[in-house]
């Protein structure tokens, strides 16, 4: 009898010190759940709000800003209002304003301002001023800290209805200077469905652990713990010096609580490794299969392209190089350049739209009926028609292509060429440095039997022409600021430049480039092609 009390008593002490723990546990886990989960719900919405901030402001035409505070809307402010609006409704938003904040941060003056169509009130009008002497120090301060710094901010308010969400971001202009403010309300209604989930299933479902842990932790610490936990750290152990191998000591656990679902665990775990290295192994190979697949690939689209420099001994006067970067093992922009007669010397600069193997395959499809056609039809234009409609036949994939093509008479030094919505080349003529614009035709495989337009030019010697594609302006740094047409004229004007060979030309831009984006990854193909021509043999003779 007496022995029966001692081990009530001891079953008393334990179960009283199991809910005692419990207890404290189920509390501090239930404070820190709620509060990790309030800055989780916090989190998103500010990850949320700032994404959609961002959506709304490549809407906006920055540069136009000032213009419509001062002339007031047009046509761009009625598409670019209307977007945001669409934005608004689509994203469930509460308001999207973008303001301009005064010098002495005593009033906004609004641009845009949305009201999503659940909610009462009235945007708005463009030109709307707004006080903001009612607003706290700390409003004004962080509308100071976003216009002078640069910084965004985020606000979360919490009502019984559930808050919302302000998400403020600045608007600069090319400069960097911060020209407005883009901010965005975005209403916190699933809070509280997110409140009551937490409370019926995280909070219901530790109370349950607890309990169970605590009835667990008295009547089978003994017998029913201790054992089987000594019965699997020999089996992990016995996994660990056996390569994933197990003995099948823990068939022996019958346990149906943690243990026994550890000891399952641990079970598959074996399986699991035993299956994964195997997967391992043949991705590995695969992989390496692939690579040496993508190396040649590589190597192939590489020939593809002229690598002899200077190109022709019998034509001294056509100095050239080029090169392309592709972004990944294969790219869509290429470069040609080729005789047409002893009179006529063709060169283009191309770039596939989309990356990897499909712009890499489209790639050689263009670039071989681009030089097809250059010996059937006289000028760029007519070559463009031609290969145009060829891609259109069977274009599924919805690829296409931008291309720049010359005809160089070598005579004359007639430079006869077309755009088909690619990036303006950089022409040097008589020391002078500029943009060789025209107004693009659109790109190829984008609509058949578009017309195409000549532009002739004639060019002296020393004159250099500069053609590149995308990747060179579109380079971005870590902090998504675009290289740009400016910086790249501002490069090549700079002193020394223009008496470059034209290997060094590319090789000062691609330096360039790189210096800009200080290590960020090149996410687009980057071709160049420079060009002198040395003797212009109807000079002087006009």
């Amino acid at each position: 009898m007496k022995r029966r009390i001692q081990l009530s008593v001891l079953s008393i002490k334990l179960l009283a010190t199991a809910v005692l723990f419990g207890v404290l546990m189920f509390m501090v886990n239930s404070y820190m759940s709620y509060n990790q989960f309030k800055k989780q719900v916090e989190t998103l919405y500010g990850d949320i709000t700032r994404e959609f901030a961002q959506t709304a402001l490549a809407y906006v035409d920055t540069e136009r800003i000032f213009y419509w505070l001062t002339d007031g809307s047009d046509g761009f402010w009625d598409s670019t209002n209307q977007r945001l609006n669409e934005l608004t409704e689509t994203a469930e938003l509460a308001y999207i304003y973008l303001t301009v904040v005064s010098a002495d941060y005593k009033s906004r003056t609004y641009v845009f301002d949305t009201v999503n169509s659940l909610i009462l009130n009235e945007p708005y009008e463009l030109g709307y001023v707004e006080s903001l002497e009612k607003k706290t120090p700390d409003y004004i301060e962080s509308l100071r800290d976003i216009i002078e710094n640069g910084n965004s901010k985020t606000y979360v308010s919490y009502k019984k209805s559930g808050g919302h969400v302000t998400t403020m971001i600045p608007v600069k202009d090319y400069t960097g200077a911060t020209l407005a403010i883009m901010s965005v309300v975005k209403p916190m209604n699933e809070v509280r469905a997110y409140k009551e989930n937490y409370l019926r299933s995280t909070l219901i479902a530790a109370l349950v652990l607890t309990v169970s842990f605590i009835l667990l932790y008295a009547l089978s610490l003994v017998a029913g713990v201790v054992r089987p936990l000594m019965m699997i750290i020999d089996e992990t152990s016995h996994f660990a010096k056996h390569h994933g191998e197990l003995s099948g000591l823990l068939k022996k656990i019958k346990n149906r609580d943690e243990l026994g679902v550890l000891a399952k665990s641990v079970e598959k775990m074996s399986v699991d490794m035993n299956r994964y290295i195997a997967d391992l192994t043949h991705a590995t190979a695969e992989k390496e299969r692939l690579g040496a697949e993508l190396n040649v690939a590589t190597k192939i689209q590489a020939e593809m392209l002229p690598r002899v420099f200077p190109p022709y001994e019998n034509h001294p006067e056509i100095e050239l190089f080029a090169s392309m970067t592709p972004a990944k093992e294969v790219g869509g922009d290429f470069y040609d350049f080729f005789m047409i007669d002893d009179d006529h010397f063709a060169l283009s600069v191309a770039d596939v739209s989309g990356k990897g193997v499909p712009a890499a395959l489209f790639m050689v499809i263009a670039k071989t009926l681009l030089k097809d056609a250059a010996f059937r039809y006289k000028t760029p234009a007519e070559i463009f028609e031609h290969v145009n409609n060829t891609l259109c036949e069977g274009n599924e994939s919805g690829l296409f292509v931008t291309c720049w093509m010359g005809i160089l008479e070598i005579s004359t030094g007639k430079l006869t060429f077309a755009n088909a919505g690619h990036t303006s080349p950089v022409l040097c003529k008589d020391g002078i440095v500029s943009y060789l614009q025209t107004k693009p035709n659109l790109m190829l495989a984008a609509m058949e039997g578009i017309p195409y337009k000549n532009h002739e030019i004639t060019i002296n010697s020393g004159d250099k022409l500069f053609v590149y594609t995308d990747g060179v302006t579109e380079a971005t740094d870590k902090n998504n600021k675009l290289y740009g047409e400016e910086r790249l004229l501002s490069a090549l004007k700079k002193d020394g430049v223009q008496e470059l060979h034209p290997k060094e030309l590319l090789s000062f831009v691609k330096d360039d480039v790189d210096k800009f984006v200080d290590g960020a990854d090149q996410f687009d193909d980057i071709t160049m092609l420079g060009m002198i021509f040395k003797k212009n043999t109807m000079e002087g003779k006009q």
